[in-house]
């Protein structure tokens, strides 16, 4: 059973994610959080790339993917993406029951790095 509080976990600090290359969070037991299924992810984007973001799952602790039929957490978020065009947005995602976690963000422009903060939020 769920303590029914927030939890919330700085998943990336200023992490730069070079032109066409990816950064993979450290795992997330979510064992200690003990879930309701609610999650959702606070970015802040900086830089001229863009970033696609999403989740990985294991049972195991040791392989990792996105399940299939999985949604991205975002595919196109920008240094000016979010309601005040300021790289600045918060994304709802429903992963699958999971004991852990990690969330991967991808540079898929191609052409310049860029750097991301996130925090992850779990009730």
């Amino acid at each position: 059973m769920s303590d029914r509080y927030l939890h919330t976990e700085l998943i990336f600090n200023a992490e730069t994610v070079a032109a066409s290359a990816n950064s993979i969070s450290s795992a997330i037991d979510l064992n200690k959080y003990r879930p309701e299924g609610y999650f959702s992810l606070q970015v802040t984007v900086t830089g001229t790339g863009t970033a696609k973001i999403e989740f990985q799952l294991s049972n195991n602790g040791a392989d990792y993917y996105e399940p299939s039929g999985s949604d991205d957490i975002v595919t196109a978020h920008t240094a000016t993406s979010g309601p005040g065009a300021d790289g600045k947005d918060t994304y709802r995602f429903e992963p699958d029951p999971a004991r852990f976690l990690k969330i991967k963000v991808s540079e898929t422009a191609g052409a310049a790095a860029v750097v991301v903060t996130a925090t992850l939020l779990v009730q």
